[in-house]
């Protein structure tokens, strides 16, 4: 059985599991598919993101949590990671202050040669994306992803869009009018995770005179009777939704799925984000249902890890079709030879004739004069 090493890099911790074919996740052996509560994977194992002691340490951190896993049917490892990443080579182009001097980190390269194994690297959104795909069993897909920032993935005939600048499923930096003035974690101004990420929607609560003594999103939920972090969730969820209206208006996908760790928040958020999507909807779309989905890490991972075989398989139907190519030309080679050989020795047969006649008719020709 064929087993791929998948792993989640996160700004606040790393995930793995090892996915089977069936897109199973284990991190003991036994391969677990839905549970009980309605989740969709079991087996997966976390470790705390070391982000702010940088890129070295995140990466020997994701080796040894693989190391841990590792089993003698895997085959390659998956990564899915925050940035931008170039998926041909596996390096990290751009990224936030999330993890410290995670741009430029040649990502595959480092895992691949601590483990041992062939490495793919995806970014988040899109493997995020994949797996929710996969998950709904739909082809077009918009999804989401509001966590700790917001990522997300425009999924086309199964496949995310990657972009000419492997920028592609960064939905989280559009412009957003309810960010107006609000710093994104990029550094850009007004984006929408400014406002509608985990981040922004405290950012939020705190611009405008919110207790302090509130550190994280989470505590917000908890605070029914301060009307501040009520609305700091509303906002949040009204700019979502009107994110997700429009990236529908514009891609018309089957379907449009927000998920992560916000995606719990429950209402006032999501009966914002539901009325802000519906009233952004063209008439022509008006039908395209929007989910809410509670997918945790087991989704990236399963997504990277599909990621990885259609990789692997193209990459060996390519090598198949480049060998049948190299076969049909030099079998071609071999009966062109072969023809020239052929018509060579029958022009040196000719050559002989001739000259055997030509041999014959000079001393006929000497005897008659003698």
């Amino acid at each position: 059985m064929s087993v791929i090493l998948a792993v989640d890099i996160g700004g606040t911790k790393i995930a793995a599991a090892r996915v089977d074919t069936d897109g199973r996740l284990s991190a003991d052996g036994l391969y677990g598919g839905p549970g009980a509560d309605g989740g969709l994977g079991v087996g997966v194992v976390e470790t705390p993101t070391p982000a702010r002691e940088g890129a070295a340490s995140v990466v020997e951190a994701t080796v040894r949590l693989l190391e841990s896993l590792r089993g003698a049917e895997d085959e390659a490892v998956a990564i899915s990671t925050a940035g931008v990443v170039d998926t041909v080579n596996g390096t990290v182009l751009g990224a936030t202050s999330s993890i410290a001097g995670w741009a430029g980190t040649p990502l595959g390269a480092l895992v691949s040669a601590g483990v041992g194994l062939p490495t793919w690297v995806v970014g988040d959104g899109n493997a995020f994306g994949i797996g929710l795909a996969l998950e709904y069993g739909v082809s077009d897909l918009v999804a989401l992803v509001a966590g700790t920032g917001i990522g997300g993935s425009l999924i086309v005939g199964g496949e995310p869009v990657l972009g000419a600048h492997h920028a592609g499923g960064h939905l989280g930096h559009a412009v957003s009018l309810e960010a107006a003035g609000m710093v994104c974690p990029c550094g850009r101004i007004g984006h929408l995770e400014a406002v509608a990420s985990g981040y922004g929607i405290l950012a939020w609560y705190h611009a405008r005179g919110g207790d302090p003594g509130v550190t994280t999103t989470r505590e917000l939920l908890g605070r029914a009777g301060d009307d501040l972090a009520q609305a700091a969730l509303s906002t949040g969820g009204s700019a979502l939704g009107a994110a997700a209206g429009g990236l529908v208006n514009a891609f018309d996908p089957e379907l449009v799925v927000v998920a992560g760790s916000v995606a719990r928040a429950g209402d006032p958020w999501e009966t914002a984000l539901r009325a802000a999507y519906a009233d952004t909807l063209l008439p022509a779309v008006a039908g395209t249902r929007l989910e809410v989905s509670t997918s945790g890490p087991e989704t990236a991972l399963r997504g990277a890890a599909h990621h990885v075989r259609n990789r692997t398989s193209s990459t060996a139907r390519h090598i198949r079709k480049q060998s049948g190519a190299a076969q049909d030309v030099q079998e071609q080679g071999g009966g062109v030879v072969r023809d020239a050989r052929e018509e060579g020795a029958a022009a040196v047969r000719e050559v002989g004739r001739l000259g055997d006649g030509v041999a014959s008719g000079v001393r006929r020709d000497g005897e008659g004069g003698a």
